[in-house]
């Protein structure tokens, strides 16, 4: 990968002296940025562009060059990519489009490419992007002509499926004080992927922070797998949301589940900050810029009044709290002044004072005695008031060096003048309170996660009873997809099956009442549609009735299933689905009927940790129920959590298990016991 971004020489094909040639952009940009290796340049005709002589072909340059970089129409690539196999050249970057987003055409040619590079061992970039940034070497190899200005070398790095997206990332980096590093459009990403990129960059020694845009996901285990033992933050903006389209669902797990919220799921799962927007991931760099938050606690300095109200709803809606100031910073912060204008209040309003040094001064104290895990200075002033703005911004820089503390600055002022301010200092400035309280509960969740991660999952259950290496295929029935859950350590309540009314009776017997009778058949997939479950049977006699409605109802080759009742506690839902993105997933909810109507679940990615099982409980609001309602006794939410895990241990070891729904788990003080359960295998 090093061969991408830190090239001792490149090649650029596809280069002529017309003005409109997009190639000689890249050559341009070369020079502009101060690139020093060697550069050659490949055309059709000869010529010469930026002092580089421009060939006719491979064969007339050196052997081994490291970087090719090929902008010619489509079908001219392979062949191309064939002659950098001869020339020795292992690192390719194709910028040209025309590949497998265009036509069927295009994709047998994106095809025809990875052949070549598998047969001359090379790694490739693209087709179909606008290439790779190395700010730290001057590599800039866009077709787009860009200028130093909008390019600031810093600490973030972007990966980008889109090469428009990765140009617009690069400038608002930029100018939001965070500075860019490195920046690769990835394109079809026919042969390196996301997950490649990050790899290499998470351990790039000039990145600090990776930026991601991505429309789609490779290889969703291996992103979650590097961002499970990442040391450096990772910001994903992940578009193409809607909901992608789905085979009939059997079960509900399969029903609630769309693709965007298991996304979102994994990520949180690993400790990635989803952005939603371009000013939303800009807003959680910069505060994963300044130093660690490290809790809630939440100190806000504002000129304005009116400000210091929004930043208060602001930090309540992100989580943050605002402990009121004690009398005694009170009275140290008035000995400042000549009058009593102080208020001890959080958010501290300093609207009457006009001396900006003072700010830094009560910026200080603040830090020094309140110890606060995070400060948000809001500096409002007009056009005769930009020097001491300026003032306050440069040493509001140097008390967060100095200190090692994170102190937010978020300046409104006219015109351009918040912009100026962030090119006089490297510390990032907020144009917006709620981008600054944004960026700073990015830094506070980054530092969460670093503290409470675990190592890699391991099985926390029993290994599993009974003979399962093989399931049968289709639609399971309902005590088929008990006994599943049974050998995986999840308790079910006692059942039995009968294939006549007379069975049923002499097996409500042996159960003892009250009985649930249920309908046993593949072809069922919803019980209650077909009058298939009767509840609260009391004797042999009203069983034996209920048997003969059921099964008059029933298809053909049906059965019953007889299990005793269990008494009252929470109906939760366990789930889990194959999804195409992660491989199994494992979902919980608010159980019986009200899964479909509520629709509040929450998702993990097997294999679970017991923090990941406990983190889904407490997502569901309703889940609260749980801790007992009323003066009634908490329900076993450690049995829950273990029967999550065995559901996950479960879904990893049959990966022919498309989608399984324990619905309803019934959770009460005494314990947690399965009641009904579907299930389809491939």
């Amino acid at each position: 990968m090093d061969r991408f971004f830190y090239p001792q020489s490149i090649v650029v094909i596809g280069v002529s002296e017309k003005p409109d040639n997009l190639a000689r952009n890249i050559l341009t940009n070369l020079r502009t940025f101060g690139y020093r290796g060697d550069l050659y340049a490949v055309g059709r005709q000869e010529g010469e562009v930026e002092g580089v002589p421009i060939v006719t072909s491979l064969d007339q340059l050196p052997d081994g060059i490291d970087l090719a970089v090929i902008l010619t129409p489509a079908p001219t690539v392979p062949d191309l990519m064939e002659a950098c196999g001869r020339k020795s050249i292992r690192r390719v970057v194709i910028e040209s489009g025309g590949f497998g987003e265009f036509s069927e055409e295009g994709r047998l040619l994106e095809q025809r490419l990875l052949e070549v590079a598998r047969r001359w061992g090379i790694r490739f970039v693209g087709p179909n992007c606008i290439s790779v940034v190395n700010l730290e070497t001057g590599v800039c190899l866009p077709f787009a002509p860009l200028s130093p200005e909008m390019a600031r070398r810093g600490r973030a790095s972007v990966v980008s499926q889109s090469g428009g997206v990765s140009i617009t990332y690069l400038d608002r980096l930029s100018a939001a004080g965070v500075g860019v590093n490195k920046v690769v459009s990835i394109g079809n990403k026919t042969d390196l992927d996301e997950t490649d990129y990050l790899a290499y960059l998470l351990g790039d020694p000039g990145t600090e922070i990776v930026v991601l845009y991505l429309e789609s996901l490779s290889d969703g285990r291996r992103l979650l797998d590097l961002a499970r033992s990442a040391s450096k933050p990772i910001v994903v903006h992940k578009a193409n949301r809607g909901e992608a389209g789905q085979r009939i669902a059997a079960s509900h797990t399969a029903a609630l589940a769309d693709d965007d919220r298991i996304v979102s799921a994994a990520f949180r799962q690993v400790g990635i900050l989803r952005a939603e927007g371009f000013r939303d991931a800009v807003a959680m760099v910069q505060g994963l810029s300044l130093p660690p938050v490290r809790g809630d606690h939440l100190v806000v300095i504002s000129r304005s009044g009116g400000h210091a109200v929004i930043a208060a709803d602001a930090a309540e809606a992100y989580g943050f709290q605002l402990p009121p100031l004690p009398e005694a910073f009170a009275r140290r912060v008035r000995g400042f002044f000549r009058a009593d204008v102080i208020a001890p209040t959080n958010p501290l309003d300093l609207g009457v004072i006009f001396d900006f040094d003072l700010y830094a001064r009560i910026v200080e104290e603040c830090l020094r005695s309140l110890a606060p895990d995070a400060i948000l200075l809001v500096n409002t002033y007009g056009p005769t008031e930009m020097e001491g703005g300026r003032r306050l911004a440069r040493k509001v820089e140097s008390i967060v060096r100095e200190t090692g503390l994170p102190v937010a600055l978020c300046v409104y002022a006219p015109g351009e003048e918040a912009r100026r301010v962030q090119e006089m200092v490297g510390l990032p400035v907020f144009t917006e309170i709620d981008e600054a309280m944004r960026g700073l509960a990015a830094a506070r969740d980054w530092h969460r996660w670093q503290s409470i991660r675990a190592p890699s999952p391991t099985y926390e259950t029993a290994e599993p009873t009974g003979a399962l290496h093989s399931l049968p295929t289709g639609t399971l029935t309902t005590d088929q997809a008990l006994t599943l859950c049974q050998a995986y350590g999840i308790p079910v309540a006692p059942w039995e099956r009968a294939s006549t009314p007379e069975g049923a009776a002499t097996a409500a017997d042996r159960l003892g009442y009250p009985v649930a009778l249920k309908v046993l058949s593949p072809e069922v997939i919803h019980k209650t549609d077909v009058g298939g479950v009767v509840l609260g049977l009391a004797g042999p006699e009203v069983v034996r009735e209920a048997a003969e409605r059921v099964l008059a109802r029933a298809p053909e080759g049906a059965s019953l299933m007889v299990q005793r009742m269990v008494k009252d506690g929470i109906e939760v839902i366990l789930g889990g689905k194959q999804d195409p993105t992660f491989g199994p997933v494992v979902m919980f909810g608010l159980g019986g009927i009200y899964v479909e109507v509520l629709g509040e679940v929450s998702f993990r990615v097997a294999p679970l940790t017991r923090f990941d099982a406990e983190s889904m409980i407490d997502e569901v609001r309703s889940s609260r129920l749980l801790g007992g309602v009323r003066g009634s006794p908490p329900a076993d939410r450690e049995g829950l959590v273990r029967a999550l895990l065995a559901l996950s241990r479960l879904m990893l070891d049959h990966p022919r298990l498309l989608e399984i729904d324990v619905n309803p788990l019934i959770v009460s003080p005494e314990g947690v016991v399965a009641v009904d359960a579907r299930a389809r295998v491939e």
